[in-house]
């Protein structure tokens, strides 16, 4: 009898979490990976600020273009705003999984850049000074 109700919660979870996606316009949310010391500041409806921080801890801010695609619950990160095939990370809305995308041998794949659960939206004012904040 468990089984069987973990099995009926756990997608009922999930679609709760995608069902509350429903716009395509991230204007002003706020993605912090605090751990990592990166974030996604959506800072209007086609543009974000990568805030990213390297092992010697310093932070640089990379203005991107992003595109939400809600049938794969996916936001695409991408350099050029008429290329969106131009992918640089997705971000998967339901776990808020982050991946890179990179060149290989086989073309442009993506890696898990960070897992599950690393990443959070947030409601802060100033996000880069709360990021420096925490080196």
């Amino acid at each position: 009898m468990k089984k069987i109700s973990i099995i009926l919660i756990f997608p009922l979870f999930f679609s709760s979490l995608s069902l509350a996606v429903n716009n395509k316009d991230f204007t002003s949310k706020k993605l912090l990976c605090e751990k990592l010391l990166w974030g996604f500041e959506f800072i209007s409806s086609n543009k974000v600020k990568v805030i990213n921080t390297d092992l010697n801890k310093k932070t640089s801010i990379t203005e991107y273009y992003y595109d939400i695609d809600l049938n794969l619950s996916y936001i695409n990160i991408f350099t050029n705003k008429d290329n969106i095939r131009d992918r640089v990370y997705s971000v998967e809305l339901n776990t808020l999984r982050i991946d890179i995308w990179a060149m290989t041998g086989g073309g442009f794949t993506t890696r898990e850049m960070f897992p599950i659960g690393i990443c959070k939206f947030v409601e802060i004012n100033d996000f880069l000074s709360y990021i420096e904040s925490l080196k």
